[in-house]
């Protein structure tokens, strides 16, 4: 038996915060959940339910290299694919 929940939306904005947005899709890619749902335990958190009420704890990372080296990662491949596409396109 199912049970149907009300289906409330929350549409937020995050201009100029590309970084945290990149950070929260790295940790819930990292636990194997949905944004939505990372961010959902986070608010919970926040708003002072127990992570024993919040179905997906979050566990903060344990250094700051462990957070940032995901993301620099990948900003450095991005760069690095953008560098060699602009030579591919002098060489033509």
């Amino acid at each position: 038996m199912t049970v149907d929940k009300e289906r409330i939306q929350l549409n937020l904005r995050l201009d100029g915060h590309r970084e945290l947005l990149n950070a929260v899709k790295l940790e819930a890619e990292a636990a194997g959940i949905s944004v939505n749902a990372f961010v959902l335990n986070a608010l919970k958190i926040a708003v002072g339910q127990t992570e024993a009420e919040a179905p997906i704890p979050i566990t903060p990372p344990t250094s700051l290299e462990e957070t940032l080296s995901p993301m620099l990662d990948k900003l450095l491949a991005d760069k690095f694919a953008a560098i060699e596409e602009r030579l591919g396109k002098l060489r033509a």
